[in-house]
């Protein structure tokens, strides 16, 4: 989402209202739609799915779990010596 503008938009004002005010934002951009940049015009523009921006997050935390899952069990087959 690139509508954030003014103090939103910074990086280096860490007051405790503007965190508060940057958490919320945060909480209202998982509810809207996954878009993307559309490279011919610059604009955000929401996926066909549907899906939204908490849903998507979850999916892809499940996919990292399950690929640090897949690691840690290679890595402990290969340490025991019983692959080549």
């Amino acid at each position: 989402d690139d509508t954030l503008i003014g103090i939103d938009s910074s990086v280096d004002i860490a007051t405790e209202a503007n965190l508060k005010n940057l958490c919320q934002i945060g909480e209202n951009l998982l509810k809207k739609p996954v878009s993307r940049v559309n490279l011919e015009n610059g604009h955000f523009e929401p996926l066909k799915s549907g899906e939204t921006n908490e849903d998507a997050l979850k999916r892809l935390a499940k996919i990292l779990s399950q690929e640090r899952r897949n690691r840690e069990m290679n890595s402990r087959y290969i340490s025991r010596g019983k692959k080549v």
